[in-house]
């Protein structure tokens, strides 16, 4: 059986994300790779702590990047559909806490901390500086 080893966004500043989610996840960078394509496209590998095997992957094409800047400023969320990272926490305290962290680090509170349903849990939102959004989220159920 396949198992998910990573989550890619596209970031406009590459520097900045790498700030961002080494803070926010915590993490720490395991790679950087810069290729000579047309895009001079840049990524980074942040590793979550404790979550060996597993990242988030930043993509930087580095010549158009005021497109993403554009596509986020001008799209609202909810018409570019509803994909986003999902993180399970421990408690309802870590999901406060991770959404005050990404906030404090430059993320816009989305959905603030609430208790949804049994299915749904307790769940709080944010976009990161690019405008990907974050969930964490405690007692969560599938099926």
């Amino acid at each position: 059986m396949p198992t998910c080893d990573h989550v890619a966004f596209r970031v406009a500043d590459l520097e900045r994300s790498i700030a961002f989610y080494e803070r926010v996840l915590p993490g720490r960078t395991i790679a950087r790779k810069q290729t000579n394509d047309r895009w001079r496209t840049a990524i980074a590998w942040i590793e979550p702590e404790g979550q060996p095997g597993f990242a988030f992957v930043l993509i930087q094409a580095t010549r158009v990047r005021w497109l993403l800047r554009l596509f986020h400023a001008c799209v609202p969320r909810v018409m570019r559909g509803y994909e986003h990272a999902g993180l399970a926490c421990a408690s309802r305290e870590e999901v406060d806490e991770r959404a005050r962290t990404a906030v404090e680090a430059g993320a816009r509170l989305l959905f603030p901390p609430t208790f949804v349903d049994e299915k749904t849990g307790y769940v709080a939102e944010v976009v990161d500086p690019d405008g990907n959004p974050i969930e964490w989220t405690h007692g969560q159920t599938f099926g």
